[in-house]
C-alpha cells in the first residue's frame, strides 16, 4: 500500500493549464497517489475522478496559508485519504524526478529543504498579491523560524497535521511555508533537512 500522497497546490485560473502535465508526470512514475488543489470554491469538495480538491478559501497569492491549512485539514478528516500517513506539498510547476521511498521518510513529521536562518525576504510577496490586499504593499513584519522552503516542496505527516489542523491564524500570515513551520513549532515539531531533496524534486523558480 502506498502511504504518501502528493499534493499539487494550484488555483482556478491555472488548474486547466497544468492538469495534463502533472497527470503525465505521475503516470510516468506509475503513481496515482496525487491530488490537485484549487481555491475559490463555495464549499470544500473533492472530485475523485479528476483528483481535484476544491477549497473554500481565498484563491489568490495572499490566500495560500489559508488554502494549504484547509487542504491539510480536509485530507486528514476525509476517509478517502485514510491510507496516507505522509503528504508531500508541491507547487503546480514542480517536476518529480523520482518517487520517494516511504521507508526513508516514514519517521519524519516535517522535512524538506530547510532554511536555517531566522530571517528572510520580507518583501517577497509584494506585487504578487491582489491589488486590494494590504499584503500587496505591506512587508512581512512577523517573526521567522527555521522552515521548509515551500518553493522546493516539503513533507508533512498526518500526525503533524492533526496537531495544527484547527489553527486559524492564516489570515495574519502571508508566507504559507513559514506559517506552517511557526504553527508546528508551537507543537514542538521542527523541520528536518533532507540532504538529497533536489534529487527528487525540481522547482523551475527555485534552482
Amino acid at each position: 500500500m502506498e502511504n504518501i500522497l502528493y499534493i499539487f497546490i494550484s488555483h482556478q485560473n491555472n488548474i486547466n493549464n497544468i492538469y495534463d502535465r502533472i497527470k503525465n508526470i505521475m503516470d510516468s512514475h506509475n503513481n496515482s497517489n496525487y491530488i490537485l488543489v484549487k481555491g475559490g470554491n463555495v464549499s470544500d469538495n473533492y472530485d475523485i475522478d479528476s483528483k481535484i480538491l476544491s477549497i473554500n478559501c481565498n484563491d489568490k497569492y495572499e490566500g495560500l496559508p489559508e488554502k494549504v491549512l484547509k487542504t491539510y485539514k480536509y485530507i486528514v478528516e476525509s476517509s478517502m485519504f485514510n491510507q496516507y500517513t505522509h503528504f508531500i506539498k508541491l507547487d503546480d510547476d514542480m517536476i518529480i524526478k523520482k518517487i520517494m521511498d516511504y521507508n526513508d521518510i516514514k519517521n519524519i513529521n516535517y522535512g524538506g529543504n530547510v532554511q536555517t536562518t531566522n530571517e528572510g525576504d520580507r518583501k517577497w510577496h509584494m506585487g504578487k498579491c491582489s491589488k486590494n490586499s494590504i499584503w500587496n504593499i505591506t512587508p512581512y513584519k512577523g517573526i521567522y523560524t527555521h522552515w521548509c522552503k515551500g518553493g522546493y516542496g516539503y513533507i508533512i505527516s498526518r500526525n503533524a497535521i492533526n496537531n495544527i489542523k484547527y489553527d486559524k491564524n492564516y489570515f495574519n500570515n502571508i508566507y504559507e511555508d513559514l506559517y506552517i513551520a511557526l504553527t508546528l513549532k508551537k507543537c514542538n515539531i521542527y523541520p528536518i533537512n533532507i540532504n538529497n531533496w533536489v534529487s527528487f524534486f525540481i522547482s523551475p523558480d527555485h534552482k
